[in-house]
């Protein structure tokens, strides 16, 4: 068993309480209650921390897409906030955690309580090498009105806040609403469109939110476009592309190109192709074990972020 750290405690007007969440209204400023690194809080008030949330019950294409964007933002020295639930948030933090940056999780319960049972893995990564707070003392565990209420706290810590994958209605969207009040920058990433999962992410971005493709989108939201650092702040860690693969024939570096024209199932994908629908489902049955495509949860398939070699 790994030892515990140090619970402890930070009220608002006290020496390392982020001093954005001042922004929230005086009876919704929280007594925080944390494990992990402290100085990770205070440091949101010196360098820009990013929200990312979404729904539970995400895609494999938006649990890519947020696990990527957690970990290219924590490599480029930004802080990830999340809320630890299952689906779009703990793919928020798994990233940033392998980009080696900090992340910090927003809980609806105290602080060492680890909700739902099935992140403990993903809670203990969090505390030994990020920070988990919450309004609610240890001991206490999570409530049904608790996350609604947490999310306000999660939009007031960081400059921008990125949706990935919602549904309508759902408490990441009252995310967006909370930081569009407190005059924050809330981002979206596009989902396919007819899948309920994605209807509240392309619904903001309809109503003006700002289009998010990657973790660049993002750091022209925080620095300006084309600007990858501060003014007169150290650079970050640049974000790398997406990983190179391994080298593919003819045959299926055409199916996986296919994929990028809106073509998704195998009978489109054999109708561009002009090859049978048996071939085409080898193709990607093979490029699936290549890592380049992943089948979706309603059907379908879409490429991950490996990329062709040079």
């Amino acid at each position: 068993m790994s030892r515990p750290l140090r619970p402890w405690t930070l009220e608002p007007g006290a020496r390392g309480y982020p001093a954005s969440l001042t922004d929230l209204r005086p009876g919704e400023r929280p007594r925080l209650h944390g494990l992990g690194d402290r100085s990770l809080i205070a440091s949101v008030d010196e360098r820009p921390a990013v929200t990312i949330v979404g729904s539970r019950n995400a895609s494999g294409y938006g649990l890519r897409i947020a696990e990527r964007l957690g970990h290219d933002l924590a490599l480029a020295g930004i802080t990830v906030v999340s809320g630890l639930a299952r689906g779009i948030d703990a793919a928020a933090h798994r990233g940033a955690l392998e980009g080696g940056g900090g992340t910090v999780a927003v809980l609806a319960c105290g602080p060492e309580v680890v909700y739902p049972a099935s992140n403990a893995a993903l809670h203990e990564r969090v505390l030994r090498s990020g920070a988990l707070i919450s309004e609610h003392p240890p001991g206490t565990a999570a409530r049904r009105g608790f996350f609604v209420r947490r999310n306000r706290i999660m939009a007031a810590l960081s400059a921008v806040t990125v949706i990935v994958e919602a549904a309508q209605p759902s408490g990441s969207l009252v995310t967006a609403d909370r930081a569009l009040e407190l005059g924050r920058t809330v981002g979206a990433v596009p989902g396919q469109v007819g899948i309920r999962v994605a209807e509240g992410a392309n619904d903001l971005i309809r109503d003006g939110a700002h289009l998010i493709r990657d973790a660049a989108d993002v750091l022209d939201l925080l620095y300006g476009v084309g600007v990858r650092s501060p003014p007169g702040g150290p650079a970050p860690r640049s974000a790398p592309g997406p990983r190179p693969g391994p080298r593919l024939d003819p045959d299926l570096a055409a199916i996986l190109g296919l994929l990028s024209t809106g073509c998704s199932t195998v009978d489109q994908l054999a109708v561009a192709a002009a090859v049978g629908a048996r071939e085409t489902a080898i193709a990607l049955a093979r490029l699936e074990r290549l890592g380049y495509v992943a089948a979706e949860p309603l059907g379908g398939w879409s490429r991950t972020g490996l990329r062709e070699p040079e």
